[in-house]
């Protein structure tokens, strides 16, 4: 235990008379229990609170913006739509009837303020509308179409599809914030921080946008918080088994491609373990565990890139021309440079370029956004110059910078193996799966530096500013900036 901890779970848990406080009855060891190294008390206290923060949020979120999101959630419905219904849309499936009553309800809703659906026309409206997101694996798709069908039973009225499916991205974000939780402690993070970080994640635009929108990007957010606990283990605990980081890669990767990335990442520290163990002992059997812990991630997403690949690429119309080719450009000049021209573009806009409806996206959530960007981009660097060379904290920082990085080259060349073009501005939405790592780099700063106060400050501010948001009561709103907001830089 560290120092900070003992104070945090001892000192000051102590009265004056000599007996223990209720915050140290409630949160110390060894009463009631422990789940995963935790009391489970304190867990009760963790869990509930995070509860309350992402069902508060997102289904506020739902309530208030009902029009659909430009960042395909059409696409994304219809695919929802199919497959709970037991079909996997292909190349050229149109987005179903259902969906597309109800896409025109929720904007006519967003535009009138009504809950009333009048005017519809199916034979006019959207009727060449495409589920052009058939690409993505179907995990998220399958997990969350079970659990809308679900609650649509117990749920009065019909046409509620969307609603019910937007309102699952509270249990998605939940499952990100405990893992996160997890993660932290396993880094030997007090608890204290570990809740204000797991508190920070949905302040975050992008994962609230992500989270109250179907998308599939719903799943990013947990998606990065699982590689960090497997990198945890690795790191810190120094445990390489073998079969945890092949089922995070397939569950990550299972959602969306990039999703996966993180678990990548973790498989390249376990390379370098490998090859620093190697050298330092000598003896090539301290690389052997390592390397299969990096193999194990590999054959993870091969599984699933390769697998999706041959089931789904030859389904549907084999004429089919994707309706967002015009994303693309050619290649103009060097291709190296096209190719490049986007490295470090995803940090230029990692928290701020999210989409939320205006009834929410004001110039405060704006302006936090702007500010988490400044510091998640940071955190990483400040994070490798406090730790020494090689440790886990190094490895933290090194892994999140190399991370959000390397999301346009792989986009770059997603794009370039299709139609030999490239993305002139890759969004940095498609990095939200490193967002749980820039934070978690940020946690840790906070913890070594005893800064407790200042973060349970930054949150509560964080939570003030979006739950005002949210609830329209100041956003200082619409939003100067269209469609997304692109600050920096």
């Amino acid at each position: 235990m560290t120092r900070m901890e003992t104070i945090s779970t001892t000192g000051a848990g102590i009265a004056s008379d000599g007996s223990t406080s209720w915050r140290s009855r409630f949160t110390a060891p060894g009463r009631g229990g422990t789940l995963a190294d935790e009391p489970l008390r304190r867990l009760a206290l963790v869990t509930l609170t995070l509860l309350c923060i992402a069902v508060t949020l997102v289904f506020i979120a739902v309530a208030r913006a009902p029009e659909m999101s430009i960042t395909d959630e059409p696409a994304h419905a219809g695919y929802l739509y199919d497959v709970a219904h037991g079909h996997i849309p292909g190349k050229g499936a149109l987005v179903p009837a259902e969906i597309r009553y109800e896409w025109y309800c929720h904007n006519q809703a967003g535009a009138t303020g009504s809950s009333v659906c009048t005017g519809y026309d199916k034979s006019t409206f959207q009727t060449s509308a495409q589920v052009y997101t058939f690409g993505d694996p179907p995990f998220y798709y399958l997990i969350t179409g079970a659990v809308v069908r679900a609650v649509s039973v117990v749920v009065p009225g019909a046409h509620h599809f969307i609603s019910i499916g937007r309102g699952v991205g509270a249990l998605w974000l939940f499952a990100a914030m405990i893992v996160l939780y997890f993660a932290v402690r396993k880094l030997r993070v007090s608890w204290p921080y570990a809740l204000a970080a797991a508190a920070l994640l949905p302040l975050c635009p992008g994962v609230l946008a992500s989270t109250s929108q179907i998308s599939s990007d719903a799943p990013a957010a947990l998606s990065g918080a699982l590689a960090l606990y497997a990198l945890a283990r690795l790191t810190v605990d120094k445990r390489m088994g073998l079969v945890l980081p092949f089922l995070f890669t397939v569950f990550a990767a299972g959602t969306k491609q990039l999703n996966g990335l993180p678990m990548v990442i973790v498989g390249g520290v376990a390379l370098v373990l490998a090859v620093r163990g190697q050298r330092s002992s000598r003896d090539w059997r301290a690389a052997v565990r390592p390397f299969l812990v990096a193999v194990s991630v590999g054959v993870g997403y091969l599984f699933v890139f390769l697998g999706w690949d041959a089931f789904q690429n030859h389904r549907g119309d084999p004429h089919w021309v994707n309706p967002n080719a015009v994303d693309a450009v050619p290649l103009t000049g060097s291709k190296i440079g096209d190719f490049v021209s986007n490295l470090f573009g995803t940090f230029q806009h990692l928290t701020t370029n999210y989409y939320l409806q205006p009834e929410i996206n004001g110039e405060t959530v704006v302006i936090w956004a702007t500010l988490l960007c400044v510091l998640f981009c940071a955190a990483p660097l400040m994070l490798m110059t406090i730790s020494r060379s090689w440790s886990w904290g190094w490895l933290l920082g090194l892994g999140s910078f190399v991370g959000v990085s390397m999301v346009a080259l792989v986009v770059e060349a997603q794009v370039y193996a299709v139609n030999h073009s490239y993305f002139v501005i890759v969004p940095g939405r498609y990095a939200l799966s490193f967002l749980p790592w820039t934070l978690v780099c940020l946690a840790v700063v906070a913890h070594r530096r005893r800064l407790l106060r200042t973060s349970y400050l930054f949150v509560s501010v964080g939570l003030i500013i979006v739950l005002l948001a949210d609830t329209g009561l100041l956003t200082l709103g619409p939003a100067l900036a269209s469609r997304t907001s692109f600050l920096v830089g």
